[in-house]
């Protein structure tokens, strides 16, 4: 079985139409990133909270696929990367335009901010990048408390 077909049939198992899904791969450096396109009504079922079932999914197709990439020299080591609906790239801009406003309050208030929920490390990476990419960046510095998944990013300026 390939990874489209997995797909496709795990979306027509969730009822979705065969002829509205699309699934498009390619090679990018160290990744395989695998595109899922579907119906904006249907995608909040494959991406959850936040991502949540997003990288769900992603982790049954490394664990189901990643060991057959490996075994294909020309893939050797490539990592899966899963995006549905270009949700990877929303949720960047999102981040990035959060991490902006969040900056300028810290910075205003002289107080610390704390996200609440808890980040994947992609996403507090977003965010870290981001951050240092500021003409502020000199004034302010995050900082990733927690463990694993439990970990909270909170960002305040410099001491």
């Amino acid at each position: 079985m390939t990874i489209n077909t997995f797909l496709t049939q795990l979306a027509e198992h969730c009822g979705v139409s065969a002829e509205l899904i699309t699934v498009d791969q390619k090679e990018d450096g160290d990744y395989l990133k695998i595109s899922l396109g579907l119906p904006e009504e249907d995608s909040g079922r494959f991406i959850g909270f936040h991502g949540d079932t997003l990288e769900s999914l992603q982790r049954i197709l490394r664990i189901i696929f990643q060991e057959k990439t490996e075994a294909d020299a020309a893939e050797k080591g490539k990592r899966i990367l899963l995006n549905i609906n270009n949700y990877r790239q929303d949720r960047a801009e999102r981040l990035e335009e959060i991490t902006h406003s969040v900056a300028q309050k810290v910075l205003e208030t002289n107080s610390p901010f704390t996200f609440q929920s808890f980040l994947p490390a992609h996403e507090r990476f977003i965010i870290h990048t981001t951050l240092s990419e500021l003409p502020e960046a000199d004034q302010l510095e995050s900082l990733s408390e927690g463990e694993g998944r439990l970990r909270r990013l909170t960002i305040r300026k410099k001491n």
